[in-house]
């Protein structure tokens, strides 16, 4: 039976996770402030119910931040300051510009970037990315392969 996390350990967790989750969100949400409130929105969750096991926080941070920022949350009542200092909005959007992935995540659909940030940034594999976003491994097969072939047809266009 599992055992609940306590505030403690999550906020620990949640530090360790917090670059690399808040730059996947970044990638699928495409806009800084938005990916800020969202990861923001799925820590304040995380302490009113966190997660039952740690074993894939990232994984759960990431998909609870995604469905936040869907949603349009506003500003979270909690604020950490060191969020902005550790990943500078302006080095991600330059890595973003810099890096061909970033124009072809453009061109997907907002799930389809999210379930390829989770695979390929993440390393969640299909049985992972089903259960955190609550959709059979087919869904996520046939949604990655549809976001493959959409990123294929676009580098072919620009070749």
């Amino acid at each position: 039976m599992p055992t609940t996390i306590s505030a403690e350990r999550w906020e620990q967790l949640y530090r360790l996770e917090f670059a690399r989750v808040y730059r996947a969100l970044l990638a699928v949400l495409r806009d800084p402030d938005r990916a800020l409130d969202a990861i923001h929105d799925a820590f304040v969750a995380g302490l009113r119910r966190p997660p039952a096991e740690d074993d894939d926080l990232a994984g759960w941070l990431f998909v609870v931040a995604v469905r936040s920022g869907r949603r349009g949350f506003g500003r979270s009542l909690l604020r950490l300051d060191h969020a902005r200092s550790r990943v500078s909005t302006d080095e991600i959007e330059a890595l973003l510009d810099r890096m061909e992935v970033g124009r072809l995540l453009a061109g997907l659909t907002e799930r389809q970037r999210a379930m390829v940030v989770a695979q390929f940034y993440l390393g969640l594999d299909h049985r992972e990315i089903a259960r955190q976003f609550g959709v059979k491994t087919g869904t996520v097969s046939a949604t990655l392969a549809q976001a493959k072939a959409r990123m294929r047809a676009e580098v072919r266009n620009v070749s």
